[in-house]
């Protein structure tokens, strides 16, 4: 049997996989919060992922349960993933930027208390913080149990695409103690991967790679998006077209083709979470020009979203009393994530400029977004409404923004959606879905990322 702590989009995506891969072995997810099992046991899930709820409507009941006993998982399993996110610390050394481990440990000691002296293959997968498999060792070590060994399996998949990503993975990483008992649980785990994962698709690495890999990873996407974001400034003030620009910087090869769009800032938990763990650990390290170095990464995208962000009032003259559509909230299609988004800042930058915001989202909810924007206490029900589909948030507003890239945007039919518009009707597009040329032509005011601004 294999067990998963962590209710998650990391969690549930990757044991439902596995159990589609593996018939014969029985999973169970463990989670803390009663809400969120009750949801995965009867479905829909509690959060979206293209495909996922098909494919847990398929497995549920069969070989992929929920559970609400974290004693009964544990003890059941031979192999136990954790799936658990980590906040930034909220205070002391660190504050805002280091890993808070305490999840980490109080999780390490519940399994160590669980287990009955019965060693176990504990494998840390999502996105671990530095020092989580030491950390946890330490755990074990002290509660004086037998030997847990700890694998990490860093999750390389994106949000929004992970069910296909996950299906049939080019390459994953598996780092393990360099010990007769890490090299065991490695061979056992690779054998066990093997109906989804054959072992030639597996880099072993040891488990300081094994977590920074990830860091790293995320680290230059992140410096390559800041870097379009940069370049986009540029293309805006000088008359230049970011798209053209970016199609030279893509034929090099020398420079791999992917994170060339701007945005009007970087989204979701991961990416900046992480940026700000790696300028911790290097200044922790006394690698201050390192830390420097990301930290600029960090300073180009908060001042990226205070660009794009400005420019809606600073264009339009005025929005006091205006009615602006948001189209989109979660922080990328395809998935119902809010953390971070843009459209938070976006929404609160304009709330305070008194204008009156209609928000839709497909799969983002009036409570999900009413809590990112500090709940329904914190703004007028006059203020912001929650439309229940894209032409309701449009009709009469002066403005449109789009935030979020859903599919369900680009077939709009513009030429109604400015009949429908209060005039003259602003369009600001921070993801490159409309030319600006064919918008002009249909009555807007477009302002687009990375575009020279024209008339």
């Amino acid at each position: 049997d294999v067990a998963c702590i962590g209710a998650g989009h990391v969690g549930v995506t990757t044991m439902a996989l596995m159990a589609d891969r593996m018939p014969d072995v029985q999973f169970t997810v463990f989670d803390d919060n009663p809400s969120s099992i009750c949801a995965c046991q009867a479905g829909p899930l509690p959060f979206f992922q293209p495909g996922l709820d098909d494919l847990c409507n398929k497995l549920r009941g069969n070989n992929l349960h929920f559970s609400p006993s974290l004693a009964k998982t544990v003890q059941e399993a031979q192999i136990i993933f954790v799936c658990i996110n980590t906040p930034l610390k909220s205070g002391g050394l660190g504050d805002g930027q280091a890993a808070d481990l305490s999840s980490w440990d109080n999780i390490a000691r519940r399994i160590a208390q669980a287990s009955k002296m019965e060693c176990k293959i504990i494998v840390v997968c999502s996105t671990m913080p530095m020092n989580t498999g030491k950390t946890m060792r330490k755990v074990f070590q002290a509660a004086d149990t037998v030997k847990h060994e700890v694998l990490c399996f860093p999750a390389f998949y994106r949000g929004g695409s992970s069910v296909q990503e996950l299906a049939s993975p080019s390459t994953v990483l598996l780092g393990f103690d360099d010990t007769k008992s890490g090299t065991m649980a490695y061979s056992v785990f690779t054998q066990f991967l093997s109906p989804w994962i054959p072992q030639e698709r597996i880099v072993p690495s040891n488990l300081w790679s094994a977590e920074l890999a990830k860091h790293a990873q995320n680290a230059m996407i992140a410096q390559r998006i800041s870097s379009a974001n940069a370049v986009s400034a540029l293309c805006e003030k000088t008359g230049a077209d970011l798209e053209e620009v970016m199609a030279v910087a893509r034929s090099d090869s020398r420079i791999s083709d992917g994170y060339f769009k701007a945005s009007p800032s970087i989204g979701g938990t991961t990416l900046m979470q992480n940026m700000k763990m790696v300028v911790w650990l290097s200044e922790m390290l006394q690698l201050h020009e390192v830390a420097e170095y990301w930290q600029s990464v960090i300073e180009m995208n908060q001042y990226q979203a205070t660009r794009f962000t400005s420019n809606i009032p600073h264009t339009m003259g005025n929005v006091k009393d205006r009615k602006v559509a948001i189209l989109g909230f979660s922080y990328k299609p395809d998935t119902s994530d809010t953390c971070l988004s843009p459209a938070i800042t976006i929404c609160k930058s304009l709330i305070e400029e008194g204008a009156k915001i209609a928000v839709y989202d497909p799969q983002v909810g009036a409570d999900a977004i009413a809590k990112e924007l500090g709940g329904y206490h914190a703004f007028s029900p006059l203020q912001v409404t929650f439309a229940k589909t894209a032409m309701e948030a449009l009709n009469g507003a002066q403005a449109l923004v789009l935030v979020t890239a859903w599919a369900e945007f680009g077939e709009l039919d513009m030429g109604e959606v400015a009949r429908g518009m209060a005039k003259p009707p602003f369009l600001f597009d921070s993801r490159g879905v409309w030319e600006v040329r064919d918008m002009e032509q249909l009555g807007f005011a477009v302002y687009r990322i990375g575009k020279p601004r024209r008339g």
